[in-house]
């Protein structure tokens, strides 16, 4: 129960300081989705099978690895056997950056298939295989960045699956 409410604290707080990440292709919608029985896997593909939601929020899950019951934020599962992945393409354009559902007041250009522009100034990057955006040259070659469905980039600093930053194509805006 300990281990339980530590969990819930944590997930609590990183939902709250960094906000929830715009949604993939498949990823749940809403906590009604994780019915008790219904095969999921989260954002690394990791399966289990849904026992029940706690505190209104979480969706528990009995991970088939472990056998030990996971505490997740409906939208970090998507349906087993879909994809959290999209097809979506990185195209040119003006893509607006949001943190905790807030503009942060920082655009990024995408300007060519390998060129982009960030605070005035740019930079190289590829799109891998994997869907990692590496920003090769330029303001953002310290983050880590992968392509979202939308088509948005998700950034963070660490290299992790967890995206706090989120920068959406803005279709009605060129460069």
């Amino acid at each position: 129960m300990k281990n339980l409410r530590l969990i819930t604290a944590l997930v609590a707080a990183v939902f709250f300081f960094a906000g929830a990440p715009r949604a993939a292709a498949d990823a749940f919608k809403s906590v009604k989705e994780c019915t008790a029985g219904r095969r999921v896997a989260d954002k690394e593909n990791n399966k289990g099978t849904v026992v029940r939601i706690s505190q209104g929020t979480l969706c528990m899950v009995k991970m088939d690895e472990t056998k030990r019951e996971t505490a997740y934020i409906f939208w970090m599962l998507h349906a087993d056997g879909s994809s959290a992945e999209t097809d979506d393409k990185l195209v040119p354009g003006i893509y607006e950056c949001f943190a905790g559902g807030h503009y942060t007041f920082m655009d990024m250009a995408i300007l060519s298939a390998n060129t982009y522009e960030s605070a005035k100034n740019t930079g190289k990057f590829h799109v891998e295989a994997s869907r990692k955006i590496v920003f090769e040259t330029g303001p953002l070659s310290k983050y880590h960045a992968k392509l979202l469905a939308g088509p948005s980039i998700g950034l963070n600093t660490d290299g992790g699956t967890f995206y706090a930053t989120t920068c959406e194509l803005n279709k009605g805006r060129k460069k």
